[in-house]
């Protein structure tokens, strides 16, 4: 018994509390299965075929037929949910007496919560030379059978008893859990035994790797993954430790020169055992030996990033040291636990229309996808797809080391930060919160390799100039649109407008549209109307409407710009004008006397900060427009403000008191009922920078048109440029004739 845990009671008496007995309907004993989390179980088909009364290797799908499952705190109920059926090597049914097949798992799913007490378990992969260890469904302690695994094939691997006078696997270990001792770890699941001349009684295992595998391929990687967590497990066909046994021993000489006491050992030896998982028997004020050091830190996936994690503050030549000699031996994993699952989940969380695609090809050009990875580039909005990918894309990366070196002797920006440092940057504009965690992430892995400030910002500062030049567009023209009510006697009514327009191709004073609606026009006649001067400048445009303070509400960005007539039967459908066009609302005419005086001055105030001023939230506690009034005058810098009132008409009013009052950036819903959330309008990053906001809202308004169910938002944007003039001439109404609101 060495100085950390090695298959100790606890360890194994948790292990057996996960594990299930598959119950036959009269109650006999069919095979095993292990808990994994949730109200999932694995085990293997042909258990469950054989508690259902069936052929053991028929390879038909049961159904949710009922389940009877035994732990050592109570029963269950279970239905199978996942089906991989047992299937020859080249496809087709299993026959007896074979050697080999492919298949034969089976993930079930309990009815309710598991029996108190049922733990889940710590999987890793199984390996050749691995000593492992199984029981018999009956959940006896010391039904346990001691075996080794002594071959491996593509989909089983074959087991060998430990001592020849030692028992073997018999029928009724099938699906149960096989675990590593040394590892304190579920390795992969009892399939059975070989039987006939030349076999001697051998048995069989689907390995952890394969297992994996399987479930990948039928329910996403990013499900796989929380079923099984992905652990990266030594060759197949290897030795025992990764580095081999050369290696190893030089690893032993490493650490007993860098932590030459036992105490320092021990120190960093818990705090890596408490990151890793792994049990310590020692005594406190003892460590272990340099040799079973060396061995935990091959053999456990991230022990070396996080032995270094904890050594780093006080001995950093020695966490120097050890990561780069652990570098040269081939021990692939870059991070610790806790900063890989810190990274899975950044990378995890997809962005409409930012895909970790388009960052992954910014920043390694030139380091190939690995096999069976796939990253979706723009437009594809593959949330599930970029999710399932993320762990085995970090998996690739942490074995690369390459990189830039700032200096000779200085360590290396590894790829992965980079790309963490070029996602950061892809992230600022939508979402500053989320980039800046990503940088706090690769600011401390990178503390943590020893890599100086210096060769970091420099990868910093190539992700800046990219994200620059990967979001810069050129001064879209702009297209004003005067639009007011068209109401008198012998008139067309309430439901068309008036409507002039002008264009502003340089940033000067707008001049009149060529083409102007000599009539009244009817709300998508209007939208016709603009999309058409627009396609005639380039098809490329701001289309900003000067609204009536009480004419907010109008959905003027949903007006339909299609062509009545579809002469190919194309069936393009309508064709919002905001789905073509980036469109913002301002407040039309000039108010009086010191009222415009103060908002001019408010408005050029306030833009100069919008990009460094929290965007201010108005929800249900502001009540009266004297309260809205209040929050705007609160801080004078304000520049944006996000109308988050339970009532639509009462956004549509509180919009227009900000204008009103010189705020230059608003953004409300127009149609969503009820209080709305903090992070109801995220889709569209109100707080991230403004140059790229009404784009954001734009692109948002495409995905609503492809499916509004999914979308919920219905952002209204109304954006007071003060340098952007209004056209000289905006009242298109006799006032007399203005319709009553």
């Amino acid at each position: 018994m060495g100085w950390f845990g090695t298959g100790g009671d606890t360890a194994e008496r948790e292990l057996l509390s996960s594990l299930a007995t598959v119950l036959t309907g009269t109650g006999q004993a069919s095979g095993c299965g292990v808990y994994l989390t949730g109200r999932h179980v694995l085990t293997c088909a042909h258990v469950v075929n054989d508690a259902l009364g069936r052929s053991q290797l028929d390879p038909s799908d049961p159904g949710p037929a009922p389940l009877r499952l035994g732990f050592r705190s109570g029963t269950a109920t279970a239905r199978c949910t996942v089906w991989v059926a047992p299937r020859a090597p080249g496809g087709g049914p299993v026959t007896a007496g074979t050697p080999e097949w492919h298949g034969d798992l089976a993930l079930l799913e309990l009815d309710g919560d598991p029996p108190p007490g049922v733990v889940e378990q710590r999987w890793l992969g199984l390996r050749r030379g691995q000593n492992v260890r199984a029981w018999y469904s009956g959940r006896a302690p010391e039904s346990y059978v001691d075996t080794t695994v002594t071959a491996c094939g593509p989909a089983l691997y074959y087991l060998d008893r430990a001592l020849a006078t030692g028992p073997g696997i018999v029928p009724g270990y099938s699906g149960g859990p096989l675990w590593s001792p040394a590892d304190e770890a579920v390795v992969g699941l009892v399939v059975g035994k070989l039987t006939g001349a030349g076999y001697d009684d051998r048995g069989l295992a689907i390995p952890w790797q394969v297992a994996r595998e399987q479930l990948a391929e039928r329910l996403g990687e990013s499900t796989a993954h929380r079923l099984l967590p992905p652990v990266p497990a030594a060759p197949a066909d290897g030795p025992y430790t990764p580095v081999g046994q050369e290696s190893h021993r030089r690893l032993a000489a490493i650490i007993r020169a860098e932590l030459s006491t036992a105490a320092l050992r021990g120190r960093h030896a818990r705090a890596m055992a408490d990151a890793c998982g792994l049990t310590v028997l020692g005594a406190e004020d003892s460590g272990p030996a340099p040799d079973e050091l060396a061995a935990v830190l091959a053999d456990t996936p991230r022990a070396l990033a996080a032995l270094c994690e904890s050594l780093r503050p006080a001995h950093p030549g020695a966490a120097d040291r050890l990561a780069a000699h652990g570098r040269m031996l081939g021990i692939p994993t870059l991070l610790s636990p806790e900063e890989h699952g810190w990274l899975v989940r950044l990378l995890g969380e997809p962005v409409p229309d930012l895909p970790l695609g388009t960052a992954f090809r910014a920043a390694l050009p030139d380091v190939p996808l690995p096999a069976g990875v796939r990253l979706p580039a723009a437009g594809e909005h593959a949330a599930t797809l970029e999710q399932d990918a993320v762990p085995g894309l970090i998996a690739h990366l942490e074995t690369l080391h390459g990189g830039p070196s700032a200096a000779p002797g200085i360590p290396r920006v590894p790829p992965l930060l980079r790309l963490v440092e070029y996602r950061a940057a892809q992230l600022r504009g939508a979402r500053p919160a989320a980039a800046d965690e990503h940088h706090d992430w690769a600011g401390r892995v990178a503390r943590r390799l020893g890599i100086l400030d210096p060769a970091l910002l420099e990868h910093r500062a190539d992700a800046a100039d990219w994200a620059a030049r990967a979001t810069r567009t050129p001064t879209r023209p702009r297209v004003a649109v005067g639009l007011s009510r068209y109401q008198h006697a012998g008139g067309s009514g309430p439901g068309r407008y008036l409507c002039q327009v002008w264009i502003d191709e340089d940033g000067g004073r707008p001049r009149p549209a060529a083409e102007q609606a000599a009539e009244p026009l009817s709300p998508d006649a209007v939208a016709r109307h603009i999309h058409a001067i627009v396609a005639a400048g380039g098809g490329e445009a701001l289309v900003e409407f000067f609204l009536d303070p009480h004419d907010l509400g109008l959905p003027v960005e949903d007006w339909d710009a299609a062509e009545p007539d579809d002469p190919y039967g194309l069936g393009f459908g309508p064709e919002p004008l905001g789905l073509n066009h980036q469109v913002v609302v301002r407040l039309g005419g000039e108010l009086s006397g010191v009222r415009q005086a103060e908002r001019t001055g408010s408005l050029r105030r306030r833009w100069a900060h919008r990009d460094r001023i929290p965007a201010l939230h108005l929800d249900e506690s502001h009540r009266e427009p004297r309260q809205v009034v209040a929050a705007v005058k609160h801080d004078q810098r304000t520049a944006r403000v996000v109308v988050r009132s339970p009532d639509t008409a009462v956004r549509h009013r509180y919009a227009a008191i900000c204008l009103v009052v010189g705020v230059p950036v608003v953004l409300w819903d127009r149609e969503t009922a009820g209080p709305l959330p903090v992070d109801h309008f995220e889709p569209v990053g109100p707080d991230g920078t403004h140059g790229g906001l009404a784009e954001r809202v734009r692109r948002y308004r495409a995905l609503v048109h492809g499916d509004g169910a999914k979308h919920p938002v219905r952002p209204a944007l109304a954006q007071e440029h003060p340098d952007r003039p209004a056209p000289t001439v905006l009242d298109l109404f006799d006032p007399e004739e203005r319709p009553a609101l």
